[in-house]
């Protein structure tokens, strides 16, 4: 039997404003999906490290591919789409996971904290991902965004 419940298409090139369209949706019930990534993708860049949006795929300034759970890949790639900016655990949550965090949720800063392990020289001492007291995380490089992940652009 089809699907008969309503459908919103929310088409904005403003990701603020889709992620903000999407978070009051599901607050309030509603079912929220992602389209899928358009074929070739994009790629995003910071400090050396790739990010194939495509693909999934984390390249290490080195070359290296580095492996990533699903949730640490969601959880970088937040933070890369929405660079130097405070982003609170809830919002993190939310934007990986489709939820908001209860008042003793930890999984975003045990995951955070494995994934620092990943991309940090030190994780003692993050550089890329820093904690605000209060407030969340920022991701503090600048990212830059290539049409494809195509060798070449």
């Amino acid at each position: 039997m089809a699907d008969r419940s309503p459908h919103i298409l929310v088409v904005d090139d403003d990701r603020e404003i889709r992620d903000l369209t999407s978070r009051f949706l599901r607050k309030h019930g509603f079912r929220v999906d992602d389209a899928p990534a358009p074929a070739g993708g994009r790629v995003l860049v910071f400090e050396g490290w790739r990010i194939d949006l495509a693909r999934r795929e984390l390249t290490a300034p080195d070359g290296a591919l580095v492996a990533l759970t699903a949730g640490e890949y969601d959880l970088l790639v937040a933070f890369a789409e929405r660079p130097q900016r405070v982003l609170s655990r809830d919002q993190l949550l939310d934007l990986t996971r489709g939820r908001d965090a209860g008042p003793f949720d930890r999984s975003v800063d045990v995951q955070l904290s494995r994934f620092r392990r990943k991309i940090e020289n030190d994780p003692k001492d993050p550089v890329l991902i820093k904690t605000v007291r209060g407030g969340g995380y920022i991701f503090t490089a600048g990212v830059a965004a290539s049409g494809t992940g195509e060798a070449g652009e």
